[in-house]
């Protein structure tokens, strides 16, 4: 056992010099420095590498990129960075090997191979030489345990991942005079109501919900000190923090107390079950936060209190089932919310009016149907003024009513899946700004004439994958936009005569279905149905230097014959073949001008001469 750990040792330590060849030696040169290979421990490799080659840099860069907001010169990376990454396998070998590391480390990682029972602990006191370490990456099976027992103010991106974390007895804490909810002033509606009958919508009922214990600070001391509830208090300069997978089931405010510049968080596979109140009060700058694949079944407004500056909450894969207006805070710079994977039935009022500048909202799950419905006169995703994206998976609605999308104001792109047995009419009356509308996969079965009244500018429209037998005449009226159309795998056999009237209309997917041909089709455009609609392309003009300007995003289409749409009553021969070879569709007077019966006169008159003599030698 102890030479395959060895071997294993040796083969990762090869591959991380490899690496080092062909990354480090033109870092080397482009920064102009040397090497600190002689003073790396055995155990370790010391290399400059590019820091956006790193694990915890790709998520930062990830991160960032969704932040339309955040100026490029506000998180500005290096380029290059002095990176030693560990392999830890015994616990009496740990402490030296740190203490060998070179002070000037720009980043570590350090990964704990050793096995379930090879127990390893690393104490963040023994980090503190390093000061000038920006990045800190611990990876363990388990079997490793973080000691947080002093601060490491210098950090500012840390990753842990299937480790434990632990503070030490002797961790100095903050000592407060009161709690983060002294402060906090926020009632949702359903509290509101009582001291405020004049209230605007008060006509909506809302559903009563019980309210988190808040302990006091002595109880909450004594706790921690119980737990060892791991603190950050003193990672003053900490951006990025991910915690993935090291069992931290439980979250207090005294964690995250004093991360003022925290900005990503990430608390994702760590079991966690409920947010106790005020839980990120002490991380108010949070830009974004994740905590997803955790067990959240129930959430209230006062876990996530305070956190005004968030634009990215991913709450998937947890087991929330209702939404209501006790669920959020005040949430006004949220650009982007993430439930999907949540067994969510019902949407109640009010829940989304403390999130007025959200661009993007996913909701859905496998495990229950989310049920579409209004209430009044009010949609279930009103005051969503701002929404440009909506994304629901597995709803259930027997008729897709008015009033459900009222509000939306904004959207531009929505998704629907699940069971919808009818579209009725005016079902999206309001989404003036609307360009794509998925209904893919919903099982309909009847659309309303006026269904998608309104869509003037409903450029792509899928419809593929239900139950259609017809369209009803003038369903595409109102759709002056409309470039591409999927109709493939449903149940249709016509069509309306106007359908291919369409001025705009580029792609009419038809393929999938059994149509009954006759000369009533001779009106079909194999250009149209045909053809797939590929990615979008970037095209520009050009100024008088050569610079680009006015760019835009232009579709792009493609041929592809397998697309043909085919006869149920021949065979399923491809419609055109049918329509030309067995109906003779295309057999009619074609009237040609004086001129052109010129142009056409001699190579006729030699066509009829060899009839003629075919005829004869017959």
């Amino acid at each position: 056992m102890a030479l395959i750990r060895q071997l294993i040792r040796l083969l990762l330590l090869l591959s991380l010099h490899c690496r080092w060849l062909t990354t480090a030696l033109p870092a080397v040169e482009e920064a102009a420095v040397e090497l600190d290979v002689l003073s790396c421990p055995s155990s370790c490799v010391c290399q400059y590498a590019a820091f956006n080659e790193l694990p915890i840099a790709r998520w930062v860069n990830h991160m960032t990129s969704l932040d339309e907001s955040l100026d490029a010169a506000e998180y500005l990376l290096p380029s290059h960075i002095k990176l030693a990454t560990c392999l830890l396998q015994q616990a009496t070998e740990t402490q030296a090997l740190l203490s060998a590391l070179p002070i000037d480390l720009n980043a570590l990682i350090l990964l704990h191979t050793g096995q379930a029972d090879n127990q390893l602990t690393v104490n963040t006191s023994s980090l503190r030489p390093l000061n000038q370490l920006i990045t800190l990456e611990i990876r363990g099976t388990g079997a490793t345990t973080l000691i947080i027992d002093e601060p490491l103010e210098y950090l500012q991106h840390a990753n842990f991942e299937q480790i434990n974390l632990q503070a030490s007895d002797r961790l100095e804490r903050p000592k407060y005079s009161k709690l983060p909810s002294d402060d906090y002033e926020y009632k949702p509606p359903s509290e509101v109501l009582e001291d405020n009958e004049a209230t605007p919508k008060s006509q909506l009922q809302f559903e009563a919900e019980t309210q988190p214990e808040i302990m006091t600070y002595e109880q909450h001391v004594e706790r921690l000190k119980q737990t060892r509830m791991p603190s950050f208090y003193g990672w003053s300069r900490l951006e990025v923090l991910r915690i993935h997978n090291c069992r931290l089931q439980e979250l207090h405010w005294q964690i995250f107390d004093g991360l003022g510049a925290l900005h990503h968080l990430s608390l994702e596979r760590n079991g966690i079950e409920e947010l106790q109140p005020f839980a990120f009060s002490g991380a108010l700058h949070l830009k974004s936060l994740s905590l997803a694949h955790n067990a959240l079944s129930r959430l209230h407004y006062l876990g996530l209190a305070g956190l005004l500056q968030l634009e990215q909450l991913n709450l998937a894969h947890n087991y929330l089932e209702r939404l209501s207006e006790v669920s959020f805070p005040p949430l006004p710079r949220l650009q982007k919310a993430d439930l999907r994977q949540n067994p969510v039935r019902n949407i109640w009022p009010a829940t989304f009016w403390v999130m007025n500048n959200t661009k993007e909202l996913l909701l859905g799950s496998e495990l229950a149907a989310l049920e579409l419905r209004s209430f009044s006169n009010y949609g279930q995703f009103d005051s969503l003024h701002k929404l440009r994206s909506l994304s629901l998976s597995n709803v259930s609605s027997v008729n897709l009513e008015q009033n459900v999308f009222k509000g939306l104001h904004s959207l531009e792109s929505l998704t629907l899946r699940g069971r919808i047995a009818s579209v009725q009419f005016d079902a999206f009356a309001g989404l003036e700004q609307l360009r794509e509308l998925d209904l893919s996969n919903c099982s309909i079965v009847e659309l309303s004439m006026d269904a998608f009244m309104g869509l003037k500018r409903l450029e792509q429209l899928q419809l593929a994958h239900n139950n259609l037998s017809s369209l009803p005449n003038g369903l595409l009226d109102d759709l002056l936009q409309l470039e591409s159309l999927q109709l493939q795998g449903n149940q249709l056999h016509t069509l309306p005569s106007s359908f291919f009237l369409q001025r705009r209309l580029r792609v009419a997917r038809l393929d999938q279905n059994p149509w009954e041909c006759s000369c009533d089709m001779r009106h079909w455009l194999p250009r149209l149905t045909n053809v797939r609609r590929m990615g979008s392309e970037q095209r520009c003009m050009r100024d008088l230097q050569g610079e680009q300007i006015n760019c835009r995003s232009v579709a792009s289409y493609q041929q592809d014959k397998s697309l043909v749409p085919r006869c149920a009553n021949y065979n399923g021969r491809s419609v055109y073949y049918v329509l030309r070879k067995q109906l003779h569709c295309d057999s009619m007077l074609i009237l040609h001008t004086h001129s052109e019966q010129q142009q056409h006169a001699w190579p006729a008159a030699l066509a009829q001469a060899a009839v003629a003599s075919s005829w004869g030698q017959a």
